[in-house]
Formats: structure tokens, sequence, C-alpha cells
């Protein structure tokens, strides 16, 4: 037994090493993926039709935290009316680094309130986008703001989801984790209607769509 013992202690150490190299194996290709949906992140138009974007800093801060491979803010507004939306998205290389990334989370960490969440389907050219819409306020003594926020998920096997629990099986399965996932952000006044609402959501799901290609190609072009 005192020659056994040291055998076993060495094998489950072997065993751990194998584990944590596997874990850490980053599937071939996945590099030439992850510049590939930067770069289709610089075809995201400025303008669409009589929409014309302009792009906010994200915080540094937030890119450390997230370590984005693509992190983007470009605000979208009609000319000659008030009508406005933005939209927020963010790949990271690594799927686990966006598990704490969505509205319910950052939102309420900025100040805001959350008032509601409920599922919702837009119909965008032929497509069902599965997502949620949430309802946040934002109230001081000198304004009071009530953003609607749909958010979805892309992740690279081609799929969407409304919210984040493909992407934390994403996360834990060794030849997608690397491959990371994207969380996307469709903002816009919560004082418009319904049917006013989906039309800005269309209108930023079409400036995105190349782009959430790119994102869905993963599994292709690194398998």
């Amino acid at each position: 037994m005192k020659v056994l013992a040291p055998l076993l202690s060495l094998a489950l150490l072997a065993a751990v090493a194998v584990d944590q190299g596997l874990r850490h194996q980053v599937p071939s290709g996945a590099g030439t993926y992850h510049a590939l949906v930067r770069e289709a992140a610089k075809t995201i138009p400025y303008q669409l039709g009589n929409w014309v974007g302009v792009d906010s800093e994200i915080s540094r801060g937030a890119l450390q935290i997230l370590d984005a491979n693509v992190a983007l803010s470009r605000s979208y507004r009609q000319v000659g009316t008030n009508r406005a939306g933005t939209l927020l998205i963010v790949q990271c290389a690594d799927a686990r680094s966006l598990l704490g990334h969505y509205p319910p989370v950052c939102y309420p960490s900025q100040g805001w309130s959350q008032i509601s969440a409920k599922p919702r389907v837009i119909e965008v050219d032929g497509v069902s986008l599965r997502a949620t819409e949430y309802i946040f306020a934002y109230e001081t003594l000198a304004q009071f703001t009530r953003l609607a926020v749909l958010h979805f998920t892309v992740l690279p096997d081609g799929r969407t989801a409304p919210d984040m629990e493909p992407l934390e099986r994403v996360a834990r399965e060794r030849k997608t984790k690397f491959l990371g996932g994207a969380s996307l952000q469709f903002v816009s006044d919560a004082s418009l209607s319904e049917q006013d609402r989906d039309e800005v959501y269309g209108l930023l799901y079409q400036a995105a769509k190349a782009w959430i290609d790119a994102v869905q190609s993963g599994t292709k072009r690194a398998p």
C-alpha cells in the first residue's frame, strides 16, 4: 500500500492535468473566426434610409471586464423626427465572459429600475426573432426616463435565444466555449407604442444582420 498510494496520486495528478489541458484547448480556426467577426462589425452601416447613426464610447472598465472581441454602441436617429434607437452589441471570444452581461444586471448597476420583462417575437425580413423586452426607468428630481430594451443572444452554432441559458451551455462545452457568443440590445423610447418600437427594433436588426450572420457561422468555420 505504501507503493500504491504514490502511484495513485500520480495517476490522479495526470488525469487532472489532461482535463485542464482539454478545457483550455482552443479549436483550430477559432482565431480566424473571431477576426472575421471583428471585420464584419466594420460593415455595420452608419446610415439606413433616413436614419443616421453616431457611435458612443464604451467605458474602458466595461471592456476590460468583458474582454470583448467586438463591442459597439451606435445610436440612430430618424432625420426630421424625434424617433431614435440604439444598437448595442458585445461579442466575446470566451463565452464565460458574457454570462453576467445582460440587462437585468447592467442597467440596475447604473441606477435604472427594472419595471417589467416579457418575451417578445419580432418578425423581420421573414425571420422570427425571439427576444426579451425589458422596461427600465430612471428617476431624479430633474428627470424621469423610461427605456425599452430588446435583448437576445447569438450563438456560434447558428442559434439565437431570448435569454442567457443557451450561452451558459456553450460556456460549459469544451468545443464551443472558446468560440464565444454575442449579446445584443436594441434600445428605444419606452413611451413609443409597441408597434413603433417594433419598427425601431426591425431597423436595428437590419443594421446588424450581416454581423449576426458572421457570429452564427462559428461552428462551421472552427469545427
